[in-house]
């Protein structure tokens, strides 16, 4: 029984030193995939409308005009985030602090969008799921059938995913990672900045899969 006993120890030790070497000689492939997950892409079709996702400058604003430039939409919209705390009693104090979307509007009227051509929605939000629960209802009210939505690649997986559920098709959802994110599925691990990023990102992921989507369903029954 005692040889029997240090056999299934050394078995067990074997299989753990097994493990560990295999993880060591593929952490790379398994670092990149863990990256590649959130990094979706739609191939973008003609579609009624580009949306601009707030939360990024100016590398989201710089694809959507490259996709309006190359004819895929003729109208831009642009989303808010909620008020940045202070910014009123800065501009009572006369600094006038654009604030993203605003940014972004400027952007891209210098790159030759013209303004009446780009719409800012009037409602604000702090949240993926609020920004899709308020445009869904836009969209819908503007009878507009299919839209480009262009954010950050490490964020693509988590907004294509919510803005879907919500949509159920009406509108259809294509989303467009920005290519000028300097995120890199590759070489994330090598930025402190990249990896808060990434588990930040599948922190979100998990909140919605364990909660906010029944949250949603529940809701809407």
């Amino acid at each position: 029984m005692v040889r029997r006993g240090r056999q299934t120890r050394w078995l067990l030790a074997a299989m753990v030193f097994a493990v560990m070497v295999v993880v060591a000689v593929q952490r790379q492939r398994i670092l990149v995939a863990v990256a590649d997950f959130l990094v979706v892409h739609d191939p973008p079709v003609h579609s009624d409308a580009i949306v601009v996702l707030s939360g990024s400058v100016p590398d989201r604003i710089l694809e959507a005009v490259d996709l309006y430039r190359a004819g895929y939409a003729s109208r831009v919209l642009l989303t808010q985030e909620g008020r940045p705390p202070g910014l009123d009693v800065l501009r009572a104090r006369g600094v006038d602090l654009p604030e993203r979307h605003e940014q972004n509007r400027d952007i891209a009227v210098a790159l030759g969008v013209p303004a009446d051509r780009i719409e800012i929605l009037p409602r604000r939000a702090t949240s993926t799921l609020a920004e899709a629960q308020a445009l869904v209802h836009l969209l819908r009210a503007q009878q507009l059938q299919r839209v480009l939505l262009v954010t950050s690649r490490a964020h693509a997986r988590r907004a294509r995913t919510i803005f879907r559920t919500l949509a159920k098709g009406r509108p259809e959802i294509l989303v467009v990672p920005s290519r000028y994110d300097s995120f890199d599925p590759q070489t994330w691990w090598h930025e402190r900045a990249f990896v808060r990023r990434l588990v930040t990102e599948y922190g979100k992921l998990t909140i919605w899969w364990l909660i906010d989507q029944w949250r949603v369903k529940d809701n809407k029954a």
